[in-house]
């Protein structure tokens, strides 16, 4: 009984990020975290005792043994910024899953027109080679819970053949894009053969979690290592969260109407 107890309550956290910039940003961006803090984090969490993988390898070490102490560490989009990462993660040790929307590889942005740069296919190989799980965040990034059963197809079961046959390894993991998901787009996932995907969600998740619907913490440039503690034993605080969960079924009412609209589709 207690160990069955045990088990259903185990936590794996999954640590959200996004862009990881070289230099501290001139202006707040709650996507944006300097390479120096993410150092920090890690150091952290390492010293802490948890041990920091890719989301797949984080569920098979975490099923096996739901008493370790591990985190899972994802990147969404692909950037090409990811690269600042690469040596804080290599010389932690840590692993991560980097989250790709295929038909996005390869830009090259600037601040002048707002694009951020891609990873291009030579590094998501290489990458790929290191370690780091590559996993699928749909080929346009669009909110996936309104879009039709073909576009739906082409954005699930597309991109992860585009990442398949490009980088010749099994993707197994996929990211909601804009954390949207819905029955019918889990169903999508895992008639594609994916192994788990995962949402928003702000709370730790468990062992007893759906794997095509697994809830991840959002790392803001600002948390300091006393909140990252908290962060990863308890969740996002406030009452944001359980807010924004109660308020997806509404919204996506109004967005499947924007998305009806040419040029209106909403995030």
């Amino acid at each position: 009984m207690n160990d069955r107890f045990h088990r259903s309550s185990a936590k794996l956290p999954v640590l959200m990020y996004h862009s990881i910039a070289k230099e501290e940003p001139r202006s707040s961006d709650p996507l944006v975290v300097p390479v120096s803090r993410l150092r920090r984090h890690v150091a952290t969490l390492t010293a802490d005792g948890w041990e920091l993988l890719g989301l797949t390898e984080a569920l098979q070490s975490f099923e096996d043994t739901p008493s370790r102490r591990i985190a899972a560490l994802t990147f969404d989009d692909g950037l090409l910024d990811f690269l600042n990462a690469v040596e804080v993660l290599d010389q932690a040790g840590a692993r991560a899953t980097i989250y790709v929307p295929t038909a996005r590889v390869g830009i090259r942005g600037s601040l002048s027109n707002g694009v951020a740069s891609t990873l291009g296919w030579d590094h998501l190989l290489e990458l790929s080679r290191q370690g780091i799980e590559i996993g699928s965040h749909s080929r346009h990034h669009r909110p996936l819970d309104v879009c039709p059963p073909r576009i739906l197809l082409e954005e699930i079961h597309g991109s992860r053949m585009d990442l398949e046959d490009r980088l010749g390894v099994t993707v197994c993991s996929f990211s909601f894009p804009h954390g949207y998901s819905s029955p019918r787009v889990r169903r999508a996932v895992i008639e594609a053969g994916y192994r788990n995907a995962c949402i928003v969600g702000r709370r730790v998740s468990r062992l007893k979690d759906d794997r095509f619907s697994l809830p991840r913490l959002q790392v803001r440039p600002e948390v300091c290592e006393g909140e990252l503690h908290r962060l990863v034993r308890r969740g996002e605080p406030g009452m944001s969260p359980t807010i924004k969960r109660v308020l997806h079924p509404g919204w996506r009412v109004v967005r499947l109407a924007s998305s009806r609209l040419p040029g209106r589709e909403l995030t």
